[in-house]
This record gives C-alpha cells, sequence and structure tokens, in this order.
C-alpha cells in the first residue's frame, strides 16, 4: 500500500489532513525517549568524570582500576569496550570511601547547583544493581528483552548498538536502568557470555536464596548492590572462560581486534585535508591528487614504516574526508586512541568527535557472513544440489534429525546436570535450564537454511509439557471499548490447538511479546485484538489497536511478529 499525500485525507479516517494527523509525526516517541536519555547519560558520565579528576587525580583513578580488577598494578586501558565498562562503573558504582559511591559525594557536593534532569538520572542509576541478563528476545537495531537470572524479572530493554550483536539465549552482565518508562543499558560488561553458563548462575541463585537474600520480604535491588563486588568478581572469572574458548585474533601490533569508527566534524574540508595528507604522503610521497577523488572526498591512510617507500609500511588508520565530515577507522582499541591524539595534534579545535562506534571482531565477522550471504551469487554448493535434486537425500536426513529429536527427551545432558530433558521439566531449575537450551536451539534455527535440519522447539516442548496449554483470540471492529461483550472469542485447548498456531507463536517469540500496541485514538471504529497465551511459565496477554493502521504508518519488529500470528488465527475463524 502506497503511503498517501501530505494533503490527502488521512486513511485512519479522522477526517483530517494526513500532514495534520498520522503523517505528523516525524519521530516515534520512543525514539525521542531514547535519545534524551543517551543525552542526560552522555552528560551525567562527563561531568562525573571530571569530578573524579579534580578530586582524585590520576593516582586516585589508577587505585580505582586496581579495585575494579581486584589485584595487580595493570594501568587503565580506557579504549575500546574494557574501558568503556570501566568507566561506567568509575562514575556510577565506585566507592572511594568505602562508603558512598562517587555520584553520592558529586551530589552531596554539588546539592541545588545540579540540573534536576542530571540528579533525576543519578539516582536512578545508583539503585540500579549490575547483575547477569539472558537474552530472550532481539529486535535488531531497536529492543532487547532480557531476563534478569537472579532477581527472576524481565526487562524490555531499548537499545540500538547492542541489539545487533547479541542472540537469543547469550548472557550478559549489566546494569538496567529505568526512567520515564524507558529500560536501559547503562554498563555492560564486554564480553557476552554463552547460554552454557546458566547453571553456574542458578547455583547462585540457589546459594543466595538458602543464605536468606533474594527472596519474599526482602529487597532484592539492595541484596544485589551489597554484593556488587562478588558479583563482578564472578563476572570476570566466567568472562576469562568464556575469552579462552575463542580464537585470539590480533593485529600486526599484537593487539586484539577491535573495529573501531570515529566520526568528526571538521571546519573545512581544505584545511582537514591539508593537515592529515603527510600521514600517507610522508611513506609513499604520493601527490595530491592521488589522494583526492571528485569533489570534497579524500582517503587518507596512516602509514607506519621504517623506511621511506617501503611497501611493507602497516596502515594504522584508513581516514575518509567528505566535506566537514571526517571518519576513521581502525582496528584495535589501542589504534583508536592513537589516531584520536593525532587528530587532536594536528586539528586542535578544528575537530569535534561526534561519535565513536566500536564492534567486536566476533559480530564483525557476524556481519561479514550475512552480507556475503545476501550478496553472494546465485552458485550452489555440492551438497546444496544434492539436496535440491534428491528428494531421497533430503528425506532420508530428515528421517535422521526426526529420530535424533524423538529420542532427545530420554536422553541424559550435562547441560541438565545429568538429567534427561523429561526430567528436568519437573523442577524449576530443570525448566530454566530446559528454556535456556532451547533459546540457543532458536538462535542455530535461524542461521540454518536447510529447514529439515532445524530443530522443531515448539513440539518438544509440547512432548515435555512445556507447550502453551490455551489459546484465547478475539478480533473484530467496535465503535467503543464498552462494546467488547460483543465479539465472539476463539478459544483453542492443549491438543486442540492448531499445529501452525504453536508453531507461529514459537517462530515469533509472542510469549515474552505481552503488552498493549497500537493507537486506541487512530480509527474510528476501532479495529481490535486481543490474545491470551497460557503457558508454563504463566499468561501473556496482548492487546492491540487498530492493527491494519499501525502495520501501515509504523515499523515495529514485535507488532509486525503480533500480526502474523493474528492473521493466521484469524483464517481459522468459521466462516
Amino acid at each position: 500500500m502506497t503511503t498517501p499525500g501530505r494533503n490527502d485525507p488521512c486513511p485512519c479516517g479522522s477526517g483530517k489532513k494526513y500532514k495534520k494527523c498520522h503523517g505528523a509525526a516525524t519521530i516515534l516517541p520512543v525514539d525521542y525517549a531514547y535519545d534524551r536519555i543517551r543525552r542526560l547519560e552522555g552528560e551525567c558520565s562527563s561531568l562525573l568524570l571530571k569530578f573524579a579528576s579534580q578530586k582524585y587525580g590520576e593516582t586516585g583513578i589508577e587505585q580505582a582500576w586496581q579495585g575494579f580488577r581486584f589485584a595487580g598494578t595493570v594501568p587503565p586501558d580506557r579504549e575500546g569496550q574494557k574501558g568503556d565498562f570501566f568507566s561506567r562503573w568509575l562514575t556510577f558504582i565506585w566507592r572511594p570511601g568505602r562508603e558512598e559511591t562517587l555520584p553520592e559525594l558529586f551530589l552531596a557536593e554539588r546539592g541545588p547547583k545540579v540540573e534536576g534532569e542530571i540528579r533525576r538520572m543519578i539516582e536512578a542509576t545508583i539503585r540500579s544493581p549490575y547483575s547477569f541478563f539472558q537474552t530472550e528476545d532481539v529486535e535488531p537495531g531497536v529492543s532487547i528483552t532480557l531476563r534478569d537470572v537472579l532477581r527472576k524479572r524481565e526487562f524490555q530493554v531499548s537499545e540500538r548498538t547492542a541489539s545487533r550483536m547479541v542472540q537469543r539465549g547469550n548472557i550478559l552482565y549489566a546494569q538496567v536502568v529505568e526512567l520515564d518508562g524507558i529500560a536501559f543499558l547503562m554498563g555492560t560488561g564486554s564480553v557476552v557470555m554463552p547460554a552454557s553458563f546458566l547453571d553456574t548462575l542458578l547455583r547462585l541463585r540457589s546459594s543466595l536464596e538458602k543464605a536468606g537474600f533474594l527472596t519474599a520480604g526482602r529487597r532484592p535491588d539492595e541484596d544485589l548492590l551489597e554484593r556488587e563486588d562478588k558479583l563482578r568478581e564472578l563476572y570476570f572469572s566466567l568472562a576469562d572462560s568464556a575469552e579462552k574458548r575463542k580464537p585470539d585474533m590480533r593485529n600486526t601490533d599484537g593487539d586484539p581486534l577491535e573495529f573501531h569508527t570515529l566520526t568528526y566534524s571538521v571546519s573545512s574540508f581544505s584545511a582537514a585535508f591539508q593537515a592529515l595528507r603527510g600521514l600517507e604522503q610522508n611513506v609513499t610521497g604520493r601527490d595530491d591528487a592521488k589522494l583526492i577523488e571528485e569533489g570534497e572526498r579524500a582517503t587518507i591512510h596512516w602509514l607506519k614504516s621504517s623506511k621511506k617507500g617501503s611497501p611493507d609500511a602497516t596502515t594504522v588508520a584508513t581516514l575518509r574526508l567528505a566535506g566537514t565530515t571526517l571518519i576513521a577507522e581502525v582496528n584495535s582499541a589501542k589504534r583508536a586512541g592513537r589516531i584520536r591524539r593525532e587528530i587532536a595534534k594536528r586539528l586542535g579545535e578544528e575537530a569535534v568527535l561526534m561519535k565513536t562506534e566500536i564492534v567486536p571482531f566476533e559480530a564483525a565477522m557476524k556481519q561479514a557472513e550475512a552480507k556475503a550471504e545476501e550478496e553472494k551469487p546465485g552458485t550452489e554448493s555440492e551438497h546444496d544440489r544434492i539436496m535440491r535434486e534428491s528428494p531421497e537425500a533430503r528425506a532420508f536426513l530428515k528421517e535422521l534429525n526426526d529420530r535424533h529429536w524423538a529420542s532427545w527427551p530420554d536422553v541424559p545432558l550435562p547441560a541438565l546436570r545429568g538429567k534427561t530433558p523429561r526430567q528436568a521439566a519437573k523442577d524449576s531449575i530443570g525448566r530454566e535450564l530446559l528454556e535456556s537450551l532451547f533459546l540457543d536451539f532458536d538462535s542455530r534455527n535461524s542461521r540454518l537454511e536447510d529447514e529439515s535440519q532445524r530443530v522443531d522447539v515448539a513440539k518438544l516442548r509440547q512432548e515435555l509439557g512445556l507447550g502453551i496449554s490455551r489459546v484465547v483470540y478475539q478480533h473484530g471492529m467496535i465503535k467503543n471499548l464498552s462494546s467488547l461483550h460483543g465479539l465472539k472469542k476463539q478459544v483453542f485447548v492443549r491438543d486442540d490447538i492448531p499445529r501452525e498456531v504453536i508453531t507461529a507463536i514459537d517462530e515469533n517469540h509472542l510469549l515474552v511479546a505481552g503488552g498493549k500496541y497500537g493507537d486506541r485514538e487512530a480509527g474510528n471504529p476501532i479495529e481490535y485484538d486481543h490474545l491470551v497465551i497460557e503457558h508454563p511459565k504463566g499468561r501473556t496477554e496482548i492487546t492491540f489497536y487498530n492493527r491494519g493502521i499501525s502495520l501501515l504508518f509504523g515499523d515495529n519488529e514485535t507488532e509486525r511478529r503480533i500480526h502474523r500470528v493474528c492473521a493466521i488465527l484469524q483464517g481459522l475463524r468459521p466462516s
């Protein structure tokens, strides 16, 4: 369906012009709130870092680093993800005097001078503990659904960068802060841990509960805040284990690979080019014409070589200059620090750093693989050819796969503490471990092109008694909410729930999508969808107002997933 012209009537039926109705919003409210919170976060961090430097100096910050990592005389590494994790901890968690945190000292000293919104952000952050979170759902570039393993809570976290890197089942050590109805990540450990680490965290939770913590009548947030150092120590231990499992990829300087993109605003193309061209010309002797492309565009490589003109020169950074925008690309945290200092030396205040993007090596490889998959030519592998041309081969492999998963519920598994999935499904800890396995299966399924080799997670759930027990659905057009009683309900119970409905709910991750969607005021009459799903973990309720209009004007992946399931349920209604 095409988007209406600005002066056309709005399709919602309000009678207003599109530009005065649904076409008026150019920024989604959630996006605006997220940007505002990230701006506040930046201002708070800057103020607190400045306060820490003035009050405790470089020696104090080095001592904080040693306390952060629990030992040694390793100097603080301020670059990269590890440096970012330390900076967030320093500014919001560090206790210089072992009593009050740095932000509490800041608020006590600056008092009324602190702006209201800054104060609210700081207070919300210091009340929020670090914990271990398992990723239950991901909407890349938008949000992550996280389950706090220790507090047994779920959070729908607005997050643009991390949501492009993590997968379902991954475990994060993080601080989730809630402000003005938005949950967001404030500090995050630099290592993403695999789903197999969940058992260690469940054992930790059990030990805390046996000691009387995290139980009814207590304040779990305060329990975790009091044990922040113990949780951080466990995180570093688990992170070290996770790091040892990965290949150690390094650049020619011996630094761990990590891709940094720094974006600057410069006063003029000419001044920036004149200041930076020597980074390449001093080694290669290339003239300006070979560095400048069409218009105000140039690519400069910062080269380091012991001998002028040597073909063995190392590229420290690639600089791309387009008009008044300068982008520097490097492949390690250490080189990111070097290029920042070099640009500051050559351009001074004429270059303003606007943003820094950091992509770990593993995430970059996944992005490259996905891009290659999209752009690969129409050729196919020998395996794919055989599978396409031989129905017998497809049937044989599917039979093997089905046979394996038919016996799986009764096979003892180390990941389930030696129990079979059927045994594990009978107690709460076993069910959590099973859910973690299912998240991992879902993640693998998303990377498998051959559908016959995917795991039917919905079928396994049903087999183990962990599946959906009841589905209730209503859909129709209503004048107002008082007329809901006139809508008929579709009710499906246990074995009567259609297979395609169970599969659609599972594949579209609706069990973690409870809530209200759409805009009740967008249309008259109101298109109304109400879906209730009962399952072992509880009850998921979804209400969707004016689904058609929301899908036309919005770009919300969760709403699209809900729509897919609603469309299937609508198709099952008796005519």
